[in-house]
């Protein structure tokens, strides 16, 4: 992996990260690299698609805030990670993960209490 390529990469995650709702076109113009060129660096340098790549970030983004904020509105959350509606964030967790925002949440919830308790 090239520096300029595991530097597009990080930038790629940085921008995930912050906005998992994100799509390839927005992407491409805020790093100002053609959108084939994002799309074979993530898949080249992470093995995974684009669209795999932003889906398991958003898990994962997800997951840290119901670990840490277990009481917070799903509502509050989706406007948080920058989705326009609760709607639309809730189809997105569903197709990353196959479960629904409250659905990860429990399963956070209990995995943190069967963790304390063990």
């Amino acid at each position: 992996m090239s520096h300029a390529s595991k530097l597009l990469l990080h930038a790629i995650s940085l921008r995930l990260h912050s906005a998992p709702f994100g799509g390839l076109e927005g992407l491409s113009r805020e790093l100002r690299v053609s959108r084939r060129t994002l799309e074979r660096t993530v898949i080249r340098d992470s093995g995974k698609t684009f669209r795999n790549l932003r889906e398991e970030i958003l898990v994962e983004r997800v997951t840290a805030i119901f670990a840490s904020h277990p009481a917070q509105p799903i509502k509050e959350l989706s406007f948080d990670l920058g989705y326009n509606s609760p709607r639309s964030f809730a189809r997105a967790v569903k197709r990353a993960c196959g479960s629904s925002p409250q659905e990860l949440r429990s399963r956070v919830i209990h995995d943190l209490l069967a963790s304390h308790n063990a």
